[in-house]
């Protein structure tokens, strides 16, 4: 883990340590808000500080969860709902150009059109290109029936998973960080091979289907 995370980490822990639980709360909502609409801070950082707060008796786990959950969803949703609103020219204008990228909006494009539900519920554990699949998403037409289905139930797995992780380590900050690293090698390699696995069962899929047609 880069050093200026860890510090910040550290940082954050002890100053929110020292306030009432109301301000450590909506300065943790708040910066998953900001994290849902691009900010270059990873959100699993911020949720393990959330859990390490509630070991420390800042508030109970369950209304760390709980806020949580409503933090990211909310932050997921304005992305999308902003996509949805104003559809292809917010890709093209300068902040989405600056802060996703051409690339990483041709990239989010080209998958959700193609797999909306699957790449809707990856996008939560997708988090260098999480922002521009949302927006995206948005964009293209997916629809929010499906966009807020497959996002929740990503975050009912991914957020009780960070906050607890950073309770269970919460008087040992440097052993939290360490958890962090470890289980994140270990959900990368898990969605790498889920979207392996979901492309050749599309793959097998599609030459099942079309050999059934030239066999009719």
């Amino acid at each position: 883990m880069h050093g200026w995370l860890t510090d910040t980490m550290r940082w954050a822990v002890d100053v929110l340590a020292t306030t009432d639980p109301v301000t450590a709360l909506a300065v943790l909502i708040g910066a998953l808000l900001l994290c849902g609409l691009g900010m270059p801070i990873p959100e699993d950082i911020i949720l393990v500080t959330t859990g390490i707060l509630a070991a420390l008796g800042k508030f109970p786990l369950w209304l760390g969860i709980v806020l949580c959950l409503v933090g990211v969803l909310c932050g997921d949703a304005t992305l999308f709902f902003v996509g949805r609103r104003y559809g292809e020219p917010i890709l093209l204008s300068p902040f989405a150009q600056r802060t996703i990228g051409p690339e990483g909006i041709a990239k989010a494009r080209s998958m959700i059109k193609q797999h909306a539900r699957f790449i809707c519920f990856m996008a939560r554990f997708l988090p260098g290109i999480r922002s521009a699949i949302y927006l995206v998403a948005g964009a293209v037409g997916v629809r929010p029936a499906v966009y807020l289905t497959q996002d929740g139930l990503a975050a009912l797995l991914s957020v009780p998973f960070w906050v607890v992780v950073g309770w269970m380590f919460g008087h040992n900050v440097d052993a939290a960080l360490a958890s962090v690293q470890r289980w994140e090698g270990w959900i990368l390699t898990g969605v790498g091979v889920a979207i392996a696995g979901y492309g050749f069962w599309r793959y097998t899929r599609r030459g099942a289907e079309e050999g059934g047609l030239v066999g009719g």
